[in-house]
């Protein structure tokens, strides 16, 4: 992967739609930027939201990082939907195979305050 593929990958995950997907949950939620007992200003609220999305996108931006660092590496990169025994469908970070070997990766993105996982 060369630096111009990753900074693709990583602005489209980053930022593409932002400016969309802002203005469509404040059209369909306002309440969760603004309200009576919410102690923090809409537009601090809406830092808040857009920094807090940067980090998930950024992590979704890391899968496809690796997937491809792995897929240069030699590796099959496999589907990352699977369903298990009982017919549940299940999502997988990382799953690919190499010499009859399958690997499995749940990885995780975060910063020290991050409560949400």
């Amino acid at each position: 992967m060369n630096y111009e593929e990753f900074c693709e990958i990583l602005n489209k995950h980053i930022f593409e739609g932002e400016k969309r997907d802002l203005l469509k949950k404040l059209a369909d939620r306002p309440e969760r930027f603004m309200g009576l007992f919410r102690p923090t200003k809409p537009g601090t609220k809406i830092l808040q939201h857009l920094l807090q999305s940067h980090e998930i996108r950024f992590g979704d931006s890391m899968e496809e990082l690796i997937d491809v660092v792995l897929g240069d590496l030699g590796y099959s990169i496999l589907p990352k939907a699977i369903q298990n025994s009982d017919g549940e469908r299940l999502s997988i970070d990382q799953y690919f195979t190499a010499d009859n070997i399958h690997y499995f990766i749940e990885q995780k993105v975060r910063d020290d305050h991050d409560s949400t996982k």
